[in-house]
């Protein structure tokens, strides 16, 4: 050990402390994730994100077409934020084509599509959905629940292409004509 030049007190070799064991780098790595991946399940998708977010996804869509589709339905993507998720619909084609939340309900027919209540929101889904948008609530649980929710969602036709485009949010306290509202006043 190296020792100073009055020869009294030894000098640490090292500037840094000794490594983390890989035990206790597991558990910290593992803390983060779950905090992290907590956070995000916890936070809550506002209108205004959700009307951002179809206007972007049409928009992708407008310009990409079908390719756009990939994008879309990937749960990794920014069309994937917090307790939302863009889906897409051809309505005059009675599919659904992306919906990365629900990924099994892909190739299915929109018009036929119940909520838990046994509402026919495929159909009003389609008829809401306009270049302008609109706002149509029913029954639907969040991602990874049982327990079905008000789920409000707004939709809006994507110009030069078939499909509808729509995300929503799982709440209670804003009615369809404050939404409707928050359209025209949106940029």
């Amino acid at each position: 050990m190296k020792t100073n030049r009055n020869n009294t007190k030894p000098l640490s070799t090292s500037r840094f402390p000794k490594p983390l064991s890989w035990l206790s780098t597991l558990i910290i790595a593992s803390t983060l994730w779950y905090c992290h991946s907590h956070q995000k399940a916890n936070e809550t998708a506002t209108p205004l994100e959700v009307i951002m977010k179809v206007r972007q996804a049409a928009m992708l869509l407008s310009q990409q077409g079908k390719e756009a589709l990939t994008t879309l339905r990937d749960s990794n993507s920014s069309f994937t934020w917090k307790d939302s998720y863009v889906f897409v619909v051809n309505c005059s084609a009675d599919l659904v084509l992306a919906n990365p939340a629900f990924p099994e309900r892909e190739g299915g027919d929109i018009l036929q599509h119940l909520d838990y209540q046994g509402k026919q929101y495929g159909v009003e889904l389609c008829e809401a959905a306009n270049p302008k948008g609109a706002w149509i609530q029913y029954s639907w649980p969040k991602p990874g629940d049982q327990k079905p929710q008000r789920k409000i969602s707004y939709l809006i036709s994507v110009p030069g292409q078939p499909y509808q485009v729509g995300a929503g949010i799982y709440d209670s306290t804003y009615t369809l004509q404050e939404l409707n509202e928050m359209i025209l006043s949106s940029p």
